[in-house]
């Protein structure tokens, strides 16, 4: 069953067939739920009410020439599972209706209109320096921390969430594609210059290997293993009018370092031009597990600003091309430690 708004009638017996929409239940509508990468998501209004779809497909929905693992929504709806019964966790989250992994689908509760927070990335919106921008930013790092204190991860997570096949696509992305030589990428002259700069850093690549084999846990690391969210950043977090904040796509989620989602999430802030002691006050929210290196938290939000601004998938930015090869050298720095 493919979902695509068009195959109304085909979703409406599919539903059925599964029980998640009964007879007197009709489909009066089904629009887009977001602009997501990964999944096809949808959502569908009944007479009654309205719930979200996600589908996995063999690639990235945003870019179909980019092969994806097809079972990344069973991670996903694994992941829910996995926090259900923790409520500082599960509240910020949408509640799963059904999953169909034949079909590789997805139900969830529908939110409603929502916004993520990629208007964060606009540093001349006031929002940004509003201090409800900030108790929003608190309660996100509050609830990575919870995430990372999860205790009994052998009886939360029966499959053991290794998400492998994700993990080597998003390694690409983040530690080889930006830094490799003809990667077809191109930017502006002076974004290109750091770019050709950086691929002929020997030392630079030797390193972003290192954190790539430490992301995809074949180099060891002292702080012990986390259940992460895997891309936390602001296009993974909404922000409802009613409802407060919620995190959203855990697609890439796995047990790793929790170094990994600390580093990605202080690489946006500064890419949302917060001030470095801004982002050590926020950290106050968050309570290190045992082990944690703030050295390969540095070297992790390095990377990721690379990949930001020298990768595949850019962002609604409104820094200006001077900051941005601020920011890259700075990076630079970083992940040479």
């Amino acid at each position: 069953m493919d979902l695509i708004a068009d195959n109304r009638d085909a979703i409406s017996r599919h539903l059925l067939s599964l029980g998640w929409i009964t007879t007197a239940e009709k489909i009066e509508s089904i629009e887009s739920a977001g602009a997501g990468n990964m999944n096809r998501t949808l959502r569908v209004t009944l007479n009654s009410r309205s719930i979200v779809l996600k589908q996995s497909v063999p690639f990235v929905a945003k870019y179909p020439d980019i092969a994806a693992p097809v079972e990344r929504i069973g991670i996903e709806e694994e992941f829910y599972r996995a926090i259900a019964d923790q409520s500082e966790l599960s509240q910020y989250t949408p509640g799963v209706l059904g999953f169909d992994p034949a079909n590789h689908l997805l139900c969830l509760e529908d939110l409603g209109p929502s916004l993520d927070f990629t208007d964060l990335y606009d540093h001349n919106a006031r929002k940004r320096d509003s201090s409800d921008s900030h108790e929003e930013l608190m309660n996100l790092v509050t609830w990575l921390s919870t995430l990372h204190a999860l205790p009994n991860l052998d009886m939360h997570l029966p499959r053991g969430l290794d998400n492998q096949a994700m993990r080597e696509l998003n390694h690409a992305h983040i530690f080889e594609i930006p830094l490799t030589p003809d990667n077809g990428l191109t930017f502006d002259p002076a974004l290109n210059a750091v770019a050709e700069q950086f691929i002929d850093d020997e030392v630079l690549r030797e390193q972003a290997n290192r954190l790539g084999q430490i992301y995809l846990g074949r180099k060891p690391h002292d702080s012990e293993k986390v259940l992460l969210h895997g891309d936390f950043y602001p296009g993974s977090w909404l922000r409802h009018p009613t409802v407060g904040i919620k995190v959203i796509d855990p697609e890439f989620a796995f047990l790793g370092p929790p170094e990994f989602d600390v580093g990605v999430l202080l690489a946006h802030l500064t890419m949302c031009s917060y001030e470095h002691s801004w982002q050590t006050k926020l950290l106050d929210n968050y309570d290190k597990p045992k082990g944690f290196s703030d050295p390969l938290v540095d070297a992790f939000a390095g990377i990721e600003v690379i990949r930001r601004l020298l990768g595949v998938a850019q962002l609604p930015l409104s820094a200006s091309t001077e900051t941005k090869v601020d920011w890259l050298h700075s990076a630079r720095l970083k992940v040479l430690g």
